[in-house]
């Protein structure tokens, strides 16, 4: 299972509107500096975000990107399947050819199949699990472990 930086990069900008919820809409340009994204790259993501109804864009000269639903309904697997696609294991390197399969397996006994499916299912049950809400709270707490550290 891989997750891309175009993947990773929508949960941050995602991460990043949530953080601003209540403000006016955040501009591209302001979430790519803030989350340090390439700009070009950020608008395909933000592209794929709004096309999946994760996220609103608002025109204007005050104009730019609003969540289109409460951080804690958005779920880190909405984002990433926004992105990604349906998540699963990733493809064998020679794809539905198995002439290089390194194994020889009869055609429907692929002894892997029933495990990369359990992965699957771990790792969807994670990504389920976790809103970006919750991101946001725990932001929030490694800020106050930062303040209440100090040297004398």
């Amino acid at each position: 299972m891989r997750f891309s930086a175009k993947g990773e990069y929508g949960v941050l900008a995602v991460f990043e509107l949530a953080q601003h919820v209540e403000e006016t809409p955040l501009q591209a340009k302001t979430i790519a500096k803030n989350q340090q994204i390439p700009l070009r790259f950020l608008e395909q993501v933000l592209s794929g975000l709004r096309k999946a109804g994760l996220i609103e864009s608002v025109r204007g000269a005050q104009g730019g990107y609003v969540l289109s639903r409460p951080p804690s309904e958005i779920r880190i697997s909405d984002v990433l399947e926004a992105i990604e696609g349906p998540i699963g294991p990733s493809n064998r390197p020679s794809g539905n050819d198995d002439r290089f399969h390194p194994y020889e397996i009869e055609p429907g006994e692929d002894i892997l199949k029933p495990i990369w499916e359990e992965v699957r299912a771990a790792v969807m049950k994670i990504l389920e699990s976790i809103t970006i809400q919750d991101i946001c709270e725990r932001k929030k707490d490694k800020d106050k472990q930062k303040v209440l550290m100090y040297h004398i």
